[in-house]
């Protein structure tokens, strides 16, 4: 029983309170580079009629058997894009993860009674997690785990409902096979087994395994998620999600080795007599969170499975501290606070999906003004793209611009393509000939990352390739014997060309040029944040320092915490104490 009589306004505030505060999560600022391509193969399916493809976007791979298992998810992206628009796509992520979490709230308050711990240890899960949510299909997998707990933890569960579950899930993210590793912990009869309540178990989990077999793929799709678990030795477990989390490099959270100390102390709570009477414990708890932090140090895009697995352990302590002040709580106040605490962090945010979109996907680091300039010239052919460009090349020459590789990875290409292409990277042995190998025509790469300027310049002395366009992200080349038209038109000017000129003259030096560029393409793209930051800096050392004051300001409105804005009001004073200092001299 609850430990003082909850009324249906507490439970509504709560949920609010929930629904708020999660939806506050939800703004992680993450490159979206798969984002693109998984609306491009909905929008592919949808033309062929068939989830049944084989590649046509690549020249390393065309013809080859595409392994799609997230096929239906790329169908929801594209009909939600035709339907709604691609800026839309950030209220789909919003209503994923707020669901999710819900229902990690509602689940968690099942096992501890108490509906404050149960939203601290929904927020605990979330916060953790944060870092990981961008737009992608493996958020259904949360969601879909977040519904499981539901449906499953402290109930009978309906095989109806679960068989629903799996055969949705199979079909959105290959994560259905964890799904299927953490059903039979949850289904075991921990306080009660018996040879019936075995049996039951059992049945209920061979309808799930039977209902995951309905995809278009069949078994071969059990398959996949166990390569990454078997072959330790396979060139994609470098990408970036699938490093260990205490390597260097690619999506952090900071919060993951506090969490792991905080489950440790709590697990080791249960050994005392007094904890013991006064919480539930969780045993499936207990092994999903053994499970899952084993996962997740093996890769850290499990990260959030285990943050939701932790939150079962951590939830039923927490109620039993809370207990201890009891008379501190009533239960409206409590609830109306957090729902304020969530208003403040959400509203911090912005709301707005042409402004959110932005902020979420960082579509500032796609190579947009370069693509326009590719599509306004109808150019086609092999390009030799950077690994996360291919998906926005899918998205918008679908498929004219065939890459050598993209964020399929090994649904589509096999290691030695990954190999050669992580060569060019790493500036390995060899890389130029992986670069002018199979023929490729185009070189597309960011100039700031992964040695661009570098790369072009070695290109360019084989006298083999020369310089066709340039915007603020990329670099593209084109091989001196590929014939295309003499005369090239440029693309409108829009905020994202109005950005590439203005860091042209602000590579020279030209900084009042470079001003005046800058603040057209703020003016044309509000949200375009690199034109916001580069503003503020050249202002600076324009030496117009209140100017830069008010832009790194507007700046921080607009991308509330996001990467480079300290960085920039730290370099503002400076070169406001440089002015001061060098005038008093």
């Amino acid at each position: 029983m609850s430990r003082f009589p909850l009324s249906h306004l507490s439970a509504s505030l709560w949920l609010v309170a929930g629904i708020v505060t999660f939806w506050s999560f939800g703004y992680a600022e993450i490159e979206a580079g798969d984002l693109w391509w998984h609306i491009a193969a909905g929008r592919l399916i949808v033309e062929n009629g068939s989830p049944w493809l084989v590649d046509s976007w690549s020249y390393t791979a065309s013809g080859r058997a595409w392994l799609n298992h997230e096929w239906l998810s790329d169908v929801i992206f594209h009909f939600w894009t035709s339907l709604f628009g691609l800026a839309a796509l950030a209220y789909w992520k919003w209503l994923v993860v707020v669901a999710a979490f819900v229902l990690l709230q509602k689940a968690l308050f099942r096992v501890c009674e108490d509906r404050f711990a149960a939203f601290l240890g929904a927020v605990l899960a979330i916060a953790v997690a944060e870092p990981f949510l961008d737009i992608r299909p493996h958020l259904y997998t949360i969601l879909n785990y977040c519904l499981l707990l539901a449906l499953v933890l402290e109930r009978k569960p309906s095989r109806r409902v679960l068989a629903v579950v799996f055969v949705l899930w199979v079909n959105l993210h290959a994560g259905f096979f964890f799904g299927l590793l953490a059903l039979p912990i949850l289904l075991m009869p921990w306080r009660d087994i018996r040879v019936e309540s075995l049996r039951a178990a059992a049945i209920t989990l061979f309808v799930c395994v039977a209902a995951s077999a309905i995809n278009p793929f069949g078994i071969e799709v059990f398959f996949y998620p166990l390569k990454y678990a078997f072959e330790t030795a396979s060139p994609f477990r470098g990408i970036s999600e699938w490093l260990p989390p205490f390597e260097a490099g690619g999506m952090q959270s900071p919060l993951y080795p506090w969490l792991i100390g905080l489950l440790v102390l709590t697990a080791s709570s249960f050994l005392l007599p007094a904890v013991r009477r006064r919480s539930h414990i969780p045993w499936e708890g207990l092994a999903l969170a053994a499970l899952t932090l084993a996962m997740s140090l093996t890769s850290r895009r499990f990260i959030p499975l285990f943050g939701i697995s932790a939150a079962l352990v951590v939830t039923p302590v927490l109620a039993v501290l809370l207990r201890r002040f009891q008379p501190i709580w009533t239960e409206k106040i409590v609830p109306l606070v957090a729902l304020a605490v969530g208003l403040f962090l959400l509203l911090r945010y912005p709301q707005s999906p042409a402004h959110a979109f932005h902020y979420l996907t960082a579509q500032h680091g796609e190579p947009v003004d370069t693509v326009d300039f590719i599509e306004l010239n109808g150019l086609e052919g092999k390009v030799f793209a950077y690994y996360s460009f291919g998906g926005y090349l899918h998205l918008r020459t679908q498929g004219r611009m065939q890459v050598y590789i993209d964020g399929r990875a090994d649904t589509v290409y096999d290691a030695e393509t990954y190999r050669h292409y992580r060569d060019v990277v790493g500036d390995g042995p060899g890389w130029l000939s992986v670069v002018e190998s199979l023929g490729s025509e185009y070189f597309l790469w960011p100039v700031r990352r992964h040695n661009g300027v570098e790369k072009s310049r070695a290109l360019l002395a084989t006298g083999r390739w020369r310089p066709l366009y340039r915007d603020a992200v990329s670099v593209l080349l084109v091989r001196t014997d590929l014939e295309i038209p003499a005369t090239m038109k440029l693309p409108a000017n829009t905020g994202y060309h109005a950005l590439a000129i203005a860091m042209m003259y602000a590579k020279r030096g030209e900084l009042e040029m470079a001003e005046r560029f800058f603040l057209d393409a703020v003016e044309r793209e509000p949200f375009l944040k690199p034109a916001c930051l580069s503003l503020a800096e050249a202002q600076a050392y324009l030496g117009k320092a209140d100017a830069a004051r008010e832009r790194v300001e507007t700046c921080a409105r607009l991308y509330p915490g996001a990467a480079g804005v300290a960085e920039m009001r730290v370099l503002v004073e400076k070169q406001a104490r440089n002015r001061r200092s060098a005038a008093g001299s």
